[in-house]
């Protein structure tokens, strides 16, 4: 009994708790205060790349958030080690982080020439205080004073690799199943790595596909078609087809002095801008048209004589997609990074009986935006876009494939590849 109390205070000292299902907060990317806006994570140096990392060449990742209101506050922030499909590991703090278990942001400067009055902090990691030491899903979490629920600001997810295997893939032009053809995309991948896998259980081997970095749509925990000494195959007719879709939609807001191709009308308010979108209309029956896009992310960007850190600013963006009658079997979202890729009340559009149409007003800072209209059916957790905005086989979408090894004997995932491949 004991021993027992004093493992519990154990736990209690590192600031967690001893079961998973007692976190406060859920394991993916998502704000959880109404005033913590523009939450980006990603490589220091380029702002439209993936929160990856390698464990032996720690090129630093960017945590930047913005904090409505004019007050400023030091936050704690920690790491979470995660299983392949993102649940807390069963792995001790002290077994995958070198250093403290936690730390500080303390990178805070407050707006300057805004309507909306914000503090902008920023986070530049690993440090030397707080780090990861092994390879796998891992979970930032930004918090004030204790870890506990209420005072959660964010979460975030962040993957370490430690690269042992190769990544081969492909988008045939011919599907395996003709009534895909000119329409779906499907992915042949190969995991190459002579003599690795020989005497290897197949539980042991973890895949999962990203298409333009969505999670709704995603495939987690693929197993092998095929096993040989030399490599892994992954050939199937239906668990890597994903929606051609079509290119994202755009608007570009980097400034407020002049309105561009797709605004309307941008409004000055007294405490934020109002950026009304030209009405939208559906293209599935629209021949498919070639355009550069971002794969539906953002840019966040202020004009060139502007800080865009600390000097750009925040508009409620007014969206209308045209529909002759309100949908009777599932909900219309916009989606794209400008929602951080959620599926939530946030993006979901209200049906206006008047205009005849879908529409939705999200707060979003200066910059260049993707986005894209989709429909979740009830039950599904996947927002399905072909009704929309057609699907294409021609299309250029962006995989992001991720490769996890469990050692036999051990209790985590490790990440040991990742590969990011072009439809095209």
């Amino acid at each position: 009994m004991k021993s027992q109390i004093i493992l519990c205070l154990f736990f209690i000292s590192l600031g967690f708790p001893i079961m998973a299902s007692q976190y406060s907060f859920d394991f993916e990317d998502k704000s959880y205060r109404q005033e913590v806006q523009t939450v980006q994570l990603h490589p220091a140096d380029d702002p439209l790349a993936y929160p990856i990392f390698m464990l032996n060449d720690p090129k630093p990742l960017k945590l930047s958030f913005d904090v409505l209101g004019d007050l400023a506050y030091v936050y704690q922030y920690t790491f979470i080690h995660c299983t392949f499909d993102w649940k807390p590991s069963d792995l001790m703090p002290r077994e995958y982080l070198e250093g403290y278990v936690d730390d500080q942001i303390t990178d805070y400067r407050f707006s300057l020439n805004t309507l909306t009055p914000y503090v902008h902090h920023a986070l530049v990691f690993p440090t030397t205080y707080l780090q990861p030491k092994i390879s796998g899903n891992y979970l930032l979490v930004v918090y004030d004073g204790d870890m506990n629920e209420g005072n959660i600001l964010l979460t975030r997810r962040f993957m370490v690799a430690d690269p042992k295997v190769g990544i081969s893939a492909r988008v045939p032009q011919h599907p395996k199943n003709p009534a895909y053809s000119r329409i779906k995309q499907q992915l042949d991948v190969e995991i190459l790595a002579p003599g690795f896998f020989a005497g290897k259980p197949v539980q042991a081997f973890q895949l999962v596909i990203r298409q333009n970095s969505r999670w709704d749509n995603a495939v987690v925990g693929l197993k092998p078609s095929h096993i040989y000494n030399e490599k892994l195959t992954y050939e199937y007719n239906e668990e890597t087809v994903f929606e051609g879709g079509n290119q994202w939609r755009n608007f570009d807001m980097k400034s407020f002095k002049y309105q561009s191709e797709r605004i309307q009308r941008i409004i000055t308010e007294e405490d934020f801008f109002t950026v009304r979108l030209w009405e939208d209309e559906r293209r599935n029956r629209k021949v498919y048209k070639s355009e550069i896009d971002l794969f539906g992310k953002r840019l966040i960007q202020a004009r060139q004589d502007q800080e865009t850190d600390i000097e750009g600013d925040y508009a409620w963006v007014e969206f209308f997609l045209k529909y002759d009658a309100p949908l009777t079997h599932g909900e219309m979202f916009v989606i794209g990074a400008l929602n951080d890729w959620n599926l939530n009340e946030k993006n979901r559009m209200n049906y206006n009986y008047g205009a005849r149409g879908y529409e939705v007003g999200i707060f979003l800072k200066q910059g260049y935006y993707n986005y894209m209209y989709a429909i979740r059916e009830k039950g599904s957790r996947i927002a399905e876009t072909e009704l929309i905005e057609g699907s294409h086989w021609d299309t250029l979408n962006e995989y992001l494939i991720l490769f996890y090894y469990r050692h036999p004997g051990t209790s985590h995932d490790q990440l040991i590849s990742t590969a990011l491949v072009n439809s095209h």
